[in-house]
């Protein structure tokens, strides 16, 4: 049995999940606590770094104990973190506020307003490659820190997001962010790979309070004597800078050559894929990512996929849950796969955080349309499938029209332990989904990876081919492939006529 073994923390904003691999990418153990948001106003969202810290440690703990391994074995430790968040240090690295906005905190919607007018629209998105709302970046949060909170902005030395304070109390070192995160920013140019001087002078940054960009693999330093003690392991273990979360999944999925393909269904749905050069087109914003390794990443969003889907089944479907139970999901499925493919002529616009990445806007809410009164429970719980499906497959076709598409996707996310939506998104997409073993370790899994390429137990992140054990597989059935491919178009024109009367729907207040 292998004595080097890396210690992974999926690091989401609910809380901290901690696994044990050893270098063959094999899962041993796993430890979760979670963490607590703050709501002190409207549209705020934050969180104390102290609790994360404490989560951490007794993650640690708790998944070294489980998994037998001595903790002097425990050879490197990596970060999956969300990230779009400024955590201020003063010169001494001691934290400057108590609480810290996270990603979803949206307060800074007038900072984003002005970096608007500053810098248009399109000529910010080709600069950054970012496409989701301004509000949320760490451009527009300091700008707010800076307006709001002066004397915290001034005393920052640094701003840091999750995973490098994490890193920094268990190393007493910060100095390098990972590309990923830089690009997540706002403030990141990548185009020249590097901190933007026009984005920085509208936000009013100084360069020297943000970090120097690198791999994500780069080694940040060891486990200081008194986090070794805190943590129950031992002064040899490395830290890795590790990786903006959604990377860090597809990574997990086995997705690290270029022109490979990850679908992810989480709160949220996604379809990511490595090219050399950022994939862009007119009037639509994909998201693009610099993640090192001369690789753009590249994302179409449904920004609510089982979010959607679970609305559907808790509050059109409540009954299934009083007669089956914690099966409830198991009954869902079935009768959806009795609707069959385009479920009857019943849309569902899976729009309850304001569309996806083609038809995005504030004022979009979820719809069911097409309803008639033959149609059935097992109709709607097949549109609810679909929606977010129809969403990503839209982002597929754009896959398509950039000619960089291939015949196979990888599969992630909690809605991949679904068979009949991985056949829907085979169907829709027209290639064969793959789904990955160990689903609810994915992005624990991608950073380990990179926990042993940064500490040299692991040759490099292209092993991730021959590492990620694949479980099963759907191929495409050409008869749904015709009837999704003449459906798509019904389901667009659903979002571009209800558009104008959900704007106007947003002006009342109820």
């Amino acid at each position: 049995m292998s004595s080097q073994y890396v210690l992974a923390h999926d690091f989401g904003t609910s809380g901290d999940k901690a696994c044990i691999f050893d270098t063959d990418g094999n899962f041993l153990a796993e430890a979760y606590y979670p963490i607590k948001t703050y709501y002190p106003q409207p549209d705020w969202a934050e969180q104390r770094p102290e609790e994360w810290w404490q989560a951490v440690k007794d993650a640690t703990h708790e998944v070294v104990a489980n998994s037998g391994v001595a903790p002097r074995d425990v050879k490197a430790i990596s970060f999956s973190s969300h990230g779009m968040t400024a955590i201020p240090i003063d010169k001494d690295g001691n934290l400057l506020l108590q609480q810290v906005m996270t990603w979803m905190d949206a307060r800074s919607t007038k900072e984003a307003e002005y970096i608007l007018t500053q810098i248009g629209a399109r000529e910010r998105y080709e600069k950054t490659g970012n496409s989701f709302d301004v509000a949320l970046y760490p451009s527009s949060k300091l700008l707010w820190m800076k307006r709001n909170m002066p004397e915290i902005y001034e005393k920052a030395v640094k701003f840091l997001n999750p995973k490098e304070y994490l890193a920094y109390r268990m190393t007493g070192i910060y100095q390098n962010t990972d590309y990923g995160d830089a690009g997540m920013s706002g403030l990141y140019n990548m185009n020249t790979h590097k901190w933007d001087e026009e984005l920085m002078r509208i936000s009013g940054v100084e360069e020297e309070k943000l970090l120097v960009p690198a791999e994500n693999t780069t080694p940040v330093g060891n486990l200081t004597k008194q986090a070794a003690e805190e943590m129950g392991l031992t002064t040899d273990t490395l830290v890795v800078l590790g990786s903006w979360d959604n990377y860090a999944c597809a990574l997990g999925g086995g997705v690290r050559k270029k022109n490979t393909f990850v679908a992810c269904l989480g709160t949220a749905g996604w379809v990511g894929v490595n090219n050399d050069k950022p994939l862009m087109a007119d009037g639509f914003m994909s998201n693009v990512v610099y993640v090192g390794n001369d690789t753009y990443f590249t994302s179409v969003h449904s920004h609510s996929a089982c979010a959607a889907y679970e609305w559907v089944v808790r509050n059109l479907c409540a009954d299934l849950s009083e007669k089956y139970g914690k099966q409830v999901h198991e009954a869902a499925t079935e009768l959806a796969a009795q609707a069959g493919a385009g479920a009857n002529g019943v849309f569902f616009l899976p729009s309850m955080f304001s569309g996806n990445t083609f038809y995005s806007d504030a004022s979009l809410a979820g719809s069911l349309v097409g309803l008639k009164m033959h149609h059935t429970k097992a109709d709607i719980l097949r549109a609810a499938m679909e929606g977010p499906a129809f969403d990503l497959m839209m982002g597929v076709d754009f896959y398509k029209m950039m000619g960089v598409m291939t015949d196979e996707a990888r599969l992630i996310g909690g809605g991949a332990n679904n068979r009949l939506w991985m056949q829907i998104l085979a169907d829709m997409f027209g290639v064969k989904m793959i789904r990955p073993k160990n689903l609810q370790y994915i992005g624990a899994l991608g950073a380990a990876l990179i926990a042993g390429v940064g500490a040299g137990l692991i040759k490099s992140l292209d092993v991730v081919s021959d590492v990620v054990q694949l479980s099963d597989s759907a191929e495409p059935n050409a008869r749904d492939m015709e009837k999704y491919r003449q459906l798509l178009p019904v389901f667009k024109r659903f979002y571009e006529s209800l558009m104008p009367a959900y704007k106007e729907l947003s002006q009342f207040t109820f």
